[in-house]
């Protein structure tokens, strides 16, 4: 822990719920300051562009870069520039397509064959979509990639959202074929982008988030320390685990 340069949060359940912000945060934050430790913030939501999420930080009182933001939404527009990918489908929200088409990707329509269907969490998704997209990825030469598998995300009041995962799943059910490449945790590609943005090496940077089968299994697999939030989806419990890891900190 003494090697410890950066920590990266995951946002949804551990930095906040919804729109609320949870008890101890800003202390945490202002000790990692203190000890001139970098904070970054990583999530796997895709509904949503850097800017939008540096927004909603910055009316919590959170101040940061928009750097150190890093979502599916942003990575799979690296990940399809740094590939030569020219044009996809988005089964997505407007924000990434957004981020896609920052990256200098086309998003079209169904009317022009795309090099690739991107999934990510859609609000919006219905039977049309779904139709379009079954169709372009009957063919093999149409790449499959989504941004993650997220089964829910956590809302105020104890409430569970469908997250990405499930959108996922019925495409997988429909076409016969899996993902052929996922973006967001556990896989590891949002975190060696930071990595390689930062100068960091995977033992500088400690992994916080709520999700043992995401977060965790991201750090394990590139080998960062991580910390698990384990609690029920309350507040209080979010509470108290975050001055757990305030004492954790201070012994850094």
């Amino acid at each position: 822990m003494k090697k410890i340069k950066a920590v990266a949060f995951d946002l949804d359940g551990t930095i906040y719920i919804g729109d609320k912000l949870v008890d101890g945060v800003v202390e945490l934050l202002n000790i990692l300051k203190e000890k001139k430790i970098k904070v970054f913030y990583f999530t796997n939501n895709s509904s949503k562009t850097r800017k939008n999420i540096h927004q909603k930080l910055q009316k919590m009182n959170l101040h940061t870069d928009l750097e150190t933001i890093y979502n599916s939404a942003y990575a799979v527009g690296i990940y399809l520039k740094n590939n030569n990918f020219k044009k996809v489908y988005c089964c997505g929200s407007a924000e990434l397509r957004e981020e896609i088409i920052s990256s200098g990707i086309r998003c079209v329509s169904d009317k022009e064959f795309p090099e690739a269907v991107v999934v990510g969490l859609d609000h919006d998704f219905n039977y049309d979509r779904m139709t379009v997209a079954l169709n372009f990825l009957r063919q093999k030469d149409c790449r499959f990639i989504i941004c993650n598998r997220d089964r829910t995300y956590p809302v105020e009041n104890s409430k569970l959202m469908p997250g990405c995962g499930p959108i996922v799943a019925a495409l997988e059910y429909a076409t016969g074929r899996q993902a052929d490449v996922i973006i967001g945790k556990p896989e590891t590609f949002m975190l060696d982008l930071l990595c390689k943005d930062w100068n960091f090496l995977n033992e500088d940077i400690l992994i916080v988030g709520d999700t043992f089968d995401s977060d965790i299994a991201m750090a394990d697999t590139y080998r960062s320390p991580s910390l698990l939030l384990d609690y029920d989806n309350e507040f209080a419990d979010r509470a108290r685990t975050i001055k757990s890891i305030i004492e954790v900190i201070n012994y850094l």
